[in-house]
Parts: structure tokens; sequence; C-alpha cells
């Protein structure tokens, strides 16, 4: 998943919610209605959309742990690579250090 789909989905969802504000306040507007009428279609709206922004909110709050997870266990195993290839590096350094030592040995002891 790559970083743009974030700012995609909020942008997205921005837009959603402000054309859904403009359509409810045109509606309001020209609806012929109490007041009473009108607190209570306000009222649902405002529920309606708290509604969505927490549904958003938790898939997002879903996504994000997941995201995280992911790159914990990515980063855990190349820390596990890395050591893998240190041991490794120091293994082949131990064994040319040996070699290059009895040569020096060798070439003392023949002279």
């Amino acid at each position: 998943m790559s970083s743009d789909n974030g700012g995609s989905f909020v942008s997205t969802l921005l837009g959603f919610l402000t054309g859904a504000a403009l359509g409810a306040g045109f509606a309001l507007l020209y609806a012929p209605q109490t007041g009473e009428e009108t607190r209570k279609q306000i009222k649902e709206a405002a529920d309606k959309a708290t509604e969505e922004v927490k549904d958003n909110y938790k898939k997002i709050e879903k996504t994000a742990l997941k995201n995280y997870d992911n790159a914990k266990v990515a980063v855990d195993k190349g820390l596990v690579q890395m050591k893998e290839m240190v041991d490794d590096l120091k293994k082949s350094i131990k064994t040319e250090v040996k070699a290059e030592v009895k040569k020096e040995t060798a070439k003392k002891a023949a002279k």
C-alpha cells in the first residue's frame, strides 16, 4: 500500500462530507417546514456524519496498525539478516587472518 492511498482517502472523505453538508444545507433552505422539523433533520444529519467519521476513523486505525505490524515484521527480519551477514563476515575475516598468520609463520620458519 502506498502512502498516497491515505491522502487520497482523506481527500475523498473530505469531499464527500463537504458535498453532504452542502446538499443538506440546500435541502433545508428550500424545503418548507417548521423550525422543529429543520432542527430534527440537522441533528439526524449530524448524527449520521458523526457515525461515518467514527467508522472511517476505525478503518484508518485498523489499516495503520496493520501497516505498523507489517513494517515491524519486515524490520525485525532485516535485522536478523544483517546479524547473520555480520556473523558470516566475522567468520570470513577470522579465516583469512588465520591463513595470513600461518603464511607469515611459515615464511619466518623457512628463513
